[in-house]
C-alpha cells in the first residue's frame, strides 16, 4: 500500500538553542552522527530542560531527519539512550507505531535511492533544505508489519557483517605490516 509521510507522521521542528557543556539532556547534531546515521562522535553538546523546552524532549521511536545540507540521514531515538533533544537541523517524525516501525522508517530513509530523492528537494540553493510540505508529500509503498520486521532484521545482519568485514581489513593490515616489518629487519641483522 502506498503512503505519504504526512498520514502516517506527525513531523515537527527540533529545538534551536545554544548547547552547553554541562546538562540533563544531551544535544543532538549532526556532527555526532556519520552518513549512515550511526552515533559516531562523542557527544559533547547539551541542553538544561526546563518547562519551555521539556515538550521537544525526544519520545521512544522518534525519528530524527537532518532537513539542510547535503547529508540527510535519519536516526531512530530509543528511550534507553537518555534524556535528548534534536537541534533545529532535525525534522523530528512522530510515527504512528500501529502502522509503521520507526527504524523501518529510518532504513528507508538511509537508503542511496531515498536520500538522493532528498537531495533534488533541496536543490537549486546554496544550503539544501527539505521544506516541512515536501517531506510530508513523500509517498512510499508499506509493507506489512512483518515484512518490516524482515527488513529491519536484515539492516541489522548487514551492519553487524560490515562490521566485521572491517575488523578483517584491520587484522590482515596488521599482517601485513608485521611480514614487511620482519623482512626488513632481517635484512638489516
Amino acid at each position: 500500500m502506498k503512503v505519504k509521510l504526512g498520514d502516517i507522521t506527525q513531523l515537527q521542528f527540533g529545538l534551536y538553542t545554544k548547547p552547553t557543556e554541562e546538562g540533563n539532556a544531551v544535544y543532538l547534531q549532526a556532527k555526532h552522527f556519520d552518513d549512515l546515521g550511526n552515533q559516531s562522535e562523542q557527544i559533547d553538546t547539551f541542553a538544561q530542560i526546563d518547562q519551555k523546552n521539556e515538550s521537544h524532549l525526544l519520545e521512544d521511536g522518534d525519528i530524527i531527519l537532518v532537513g539542510k545540507g547535503m547529508r540527510n540521514f535519519a536516526w531512530t531515538y530509543h528511550k534507553d539512550f537518555g534524556p535528548a533533544i534534536a537541534s533545529s537541523i532535525f525534522f523530528v517524525i512522530k510515527v504512528d507505531q500501529t502502522r509503521v516501525i520507526p527504524d523501518f522508517l529510518t532504513t528507508l530513509f538511509n537508503m542511496p535511492q531515498t536520500q538522493a530523492y532528498f537531495l533534488t528537494l533541496g536543490a537549486g540553493s546554496s544550503i539544501p533544505s527539505i521544506r516541512k510540505s515536501e517531506l510530508e508529500a513523500f509517498s512510499f509503498v508499506l509493507p506489512s508489519l512483518e515484512l518490516q520486521q524482515k527488513a529491519i532484521a536484515i539492516k541489522r545482519l548487514h551492519y553487524k557483517d560490515m562490521e566485521l568485514s572491517q575488523t578483517i581489513i584491520a587484522e590482515k593490515q596488521k599482517v601485513y605490516q608485521a611480514v614487511i616489518k620482519n623482512i626488513i629487519h632481517q635484512h638489516y641483522e
